[in-house]
This record gives structure tokens, C-alpha cells and sequence, in this order.
């Protein structure tokens, strides 16, 4: 009879537990005046969420997003912000680490305005819903 008890209390308490929150699907593409915009860094931040969901377009500009590694993004509502540059030169590991901050910023070049960096001035939104083909977001930057 103990034995079908602690069976039963443990049935009842995995059934509460749902593992946390459904990832679907979720991508899309990234351009800037028309064209695609390889190696931009894409978050989505929902004010439900601690976790941000995050991705990088490849080159055709396309992402897919992840959460915590997992592929994926929880359904819901999301700010999204990009960013996208690069370094004008190339610099080798040992100069990068004597490098000043004023040298590291003077080699590096936005792709993008800065505006769409920030979650709050992109103005770029997304929202996830059950059905994965809903999720192809296109963020055509000006």
C-alpha cells in the first residue's frame, strides 16, 4: 500500500511539472537598404522572460534562433535589437590585447545604424507563436 501511495504522490507532482518553457522555431532574415547583412548578432528580449533568445545571421543574411542553447525562443512578445560591424583591419591576438579602447573603437566600423543596437531605440519588435511558420520575422533595416 506505501509503495503505491509514494507512487501515486510522485505521478502527481511530474504531473505539475511541464519542464519549463516551450522553445518553437523562430528565424527569419536581416537587411540593411536592401541587401543581407552577414554576421549580425540578433537579440530578442521578452519582459517574461529572464533569458534572451539569440542569433547570427549567416551569409544570405538568415538566423535561427536559440534560448540558453536550446533551439528556439518561448512563445511571446519580444523587443529585438541588432548589431552588426566588423574591424576595419585585422588585428593579431597579441596587438589586440595592447591595444587602448580608444585604438579598439578607432578599428571598428558599424554595418548598421547605431539605433538598432539597443533594445529600447530599434524599434523592432517580434512576437512567438505555437505555430513555427508564423515565426520567419523579416527585419529590413533603413
Amino acid at each position: 500500500m506505501l509503495v503505491r501511495l509514494t507512487l501515486l504522490l510522485v505521478a502527481i507532482a511530474l504531473a505539475g511539472c511541464d519542464g519549463g518553457p516551450k522553445f518553437v522555431k523562430a528565424g527569419g532574415t536581416v537587411k540593411y537598404k536592401d541587401k543581407p547583412i552577414p554576421g549580425a548578432d540578433i537579440i530578442l528580449m521578452s519582459d517574461a522572460s529572464s533569458s534572451p533568445s539569440t542569433a547570427r545571421t549567416d551569409d544570405q543574411g538568415r538566423f535561427t534562433v536559440s534560448t540558453d542553447g536550446k533551439p528556439g525562443a518561448p512563445m511571446g512578445s519580444y523587443r529585438v535589437a541588432i548589431t552588426a560591424a566588423r574591424n576595419k583591419r585585422e588585428v593579431s591576438p597579441g596587438e589586440a590585447l595592447s591595444m587602448t579602447s580608444e585604438q579598439i573603437y578607432a578599428n571598428h566600423e558599424t554595418l548598421i545604424p547605431v539605433k538598432y543596437n539597443n533594445l529600447i531605440t530599434s524599434g523592432l519588435s517580434a512576437t512567438v507563436s505555437d505555430d513555427p511558420a508564423k515565426n520567419e520575422f523579416s527585419f529590413e533595416l533603413k
